[in-house]
């Protein structure tokens, strides 16, 4: 081993020896928004109103009749590479009312662009994905984090993780993630993906209709990010 990378090494094993086991993602984070946030063009451009950002916190507000106010990280990740997505998010619970939003999800550009996976809010669930509970609705006055680890696969070795406050909640192993879970080619998913093929991230609060009243969540640690080192692997939750 090459005397430069016996750091590294060293790094990862200390982390690993050092946070409990199960505890999910432990990859640092600055406090401060990251440059990504504040450029120009991570504001979605179709929002209604867009996002307030003040370091280091982001406020997304829907008014009566909007549908979108949202910040996007877009590139061509690649296939075979692993990566994180996460925030932490807080909302007044009675703000919501009736109306049932996105928080974020991630999908493949194209056509047609599929959604591979969601974070869904409303008062009486709170957050959720995949229909499970992240963050329940008496808890949601206060900073909670959502994360989401994926392996970009069009084969059946791609996996799909996500952690609320650092806990599993849902985990696929060894399938496509080019297309909604669970998804796999031996199933007889075989769908040829349309090239090129890009992927998309979005996060804020996002409607598929105007919503009825006005609505304002808070964000901050939003990141992104590839990964090499993989630590508390879930399996199949």
């Amino acid at each position: 081993m090459k005397p430069r990378l016996l750091p590294v090494f060293a790094t990862l094993l200390l982390m690993a020896s050092c946070t409990p086991h199960g505890t999910g993602p432990v990859y640092t984070m600055d406090a401060e928004l990251y440059d990504w946030v504040k450029a120009p063009k991570a504001i979605d451009q179709s929002s209604d109103q867009t996002p307030i950002i003040a370091d280091p916190i982001v406020t997304f507000q829907l008014a009566p009749g909007d549908s979108r106010s949202a910040l996007r990280a877009g590139k061509e990740w690649r296939l075979g590479h692993a990566y994180l997505f996460g925030y932490d998010v807080r909302l007044e619970r009675k703000s919501l009312g009736n109306e049932k939003v996105t928080l974020s999800r991630l999908i493949r550009k194209g056509d047609p662009a599929t959604e591979i996976a969601s974070v869904q809010l409303d008062a009486d669930r709170g957050v959720t994905v995949m229909g499970r509970t992240c963050i329940a609705p008496t808890d949601l006055g206060d900073w909670h984090r959502v994360e989401m680890r994926i392996r970009l696969s069009n084969r059946d070795a791609g996996f799909l993780e996500v952690f609320c406050d650092r806990k599993p909640i849902w985990a696929r192993v060894n399938i496509r993630t080019t297309f909604p879970p669970v998804c796999r080619l031996r199933d007889g998913c075989d769908t040829d993906i349309p090239k090129p093929v890009r992927y998309e991230w979005q996060l804020g609060l996002l409607s598929n209709g105007g919503v009825a009243k006005q609505i304002e969540v808070e964000m901050q640690r939003l990141h992104y990010r590839r990964i090499y080192y993989i630590p508390h692997r879930v399996g199949t939750l």
